[in-house]
């Protein structure tokens, strides 16, 4: 064989060889991927599953000191029909004693455990998930006010003594969806009852028991109408506490500049509560159609007010309160 015919033998060799770890490299990245979507699909976060590790233990301390915790009702419940569904949560309906309650647990093709198992384990994008409920728990147990749905069972199983996977369902009373469509179709009493429920929770939130609360992700399908007043069911986003900063550029984002005092961005959060209730509701609520004539010089000036973001929660709520 002369020397060009075993250059190009050899050339085409290599290329094959190339060719053949390519396509291995396609075969294995597909393999990959279809395995961990089959996982996710299939994971059932009622049951130990067999793809990942088993159920952590309940907390010992939720087991034997809250009333809320009732593992064993809720794992044997049957859910009823889908309600909603976002990035880590999906919502189902279901019953107790004949009487219909929501029920909220880890949404398995939500956008944050398919984004993270990406490029983590399932396991360690369900866990994570996992801790949002157990945040969220934490929350409807100390935040018990009439514009916050109100907690009736849950169960966690966190106990890490060895790797394994958590699970957290959370039951609470359930509410009507609340639409555009449902807002733009209120009559003035109903818009009226929105009014003062948002002004309530923007100044509840700036006076809770475990201090200032920061709404960054209040949006409306967050929120469900229960026996016509309206209800926040998304807590685990909240931010406990006023922004800590080093200099007033720290405290403004958002349109909202305030100062930096004591390491603290004093009055952020009201800020923010303001000015993220009017951006949602505010084309919904202060529409002046059915509104009394003796009414709507004090609904316009609320909603200036409200809009310019000038103004105190204890403010907003004394004017919504004169509708």
């Amino acid at each position: 064989m002369s020397g060009s015919r075993q250059w190009r033998y050899k050339m085409f060799l290599g290329l094959m060889i190339l060719y053949m770890a390519s396509a291995c490299i396609v075969a294995l990245t597909l393999l990959w991927t279809t395995v961990a979507q089959y996982r996710i699909e299939n994971l059932n976060d009622k049951t130990e599953n067999q793809y990942l590790v088993p159920i952590c233990a309940p907390s010992k301390t939720d087991t034997h000191t809250d009333p809320h915790m009732n593992c064993d009702l809720l794992d044997g419940l049957l859910y009823e029909k889908f309600i909603a569904n976002g990035w880590t949560k999906i919502v189902y309906s279901a019953k107790v004693d004949s009487r219909s309650i929501a029920i909220k647990t880890v949404n398995l093709k939500g956008k944050d455990v398919t984004d993270c198992a990406k490029t983590n384990s399932v396991l360690v994008c369900y866990n994570k998930a996992v801790e949002k409920l157990v945040r969220e728990i934490s929350l409807l147990k100390q935040l018990k006010h009439s514009t916050i749905i109100r907690l009736k069972h849950y169960c966690s199983k966190t106990a890490e003594e060895s790797p394994c996977m958590k699970y957290a369902v959370i039951a609470t009373e359930i509410g009507e969806p609340l639409t555009n469509l449902k807002l733009l179709q209120m009559t003035w009493n109903q818009r009226r009852q929105i009014i003062v429920d948002l002004a309530t929770l923007v100044n509840y939130a700036q006076h809770s028991p475990i201090g200032v609360l920061g709404l960054p992700d209040l949006r409306r399908p967050q929120f469900v109408l229960v026996n016509g007043h309206m209800k926040l069911t998304d807590l685990d986003d909240i931010i406990v506490g006023e922004p800590s900063c080093s200099t007033n550029d720290d405290c403004s984002n958002f349109n909202i500049t305030i100062k930096c005092i004591s390491s603290r961005c004093e009055g952020y959060n009201s800020k923010l509560n303001i000015q993220k209730s009017f951006q949602e509701f505010g084309p919904y609520i202060f529409l002046m159609e059915g509104v009394p004539r003796e009414k709507r010089m004090n609904l316009d000036r609320l909603r200036q007010l409200w809009q310019r973001n000038n103004v105190t929660t204890e403010q907003l709520l004394s004017d919504a309160k004169l509708l």
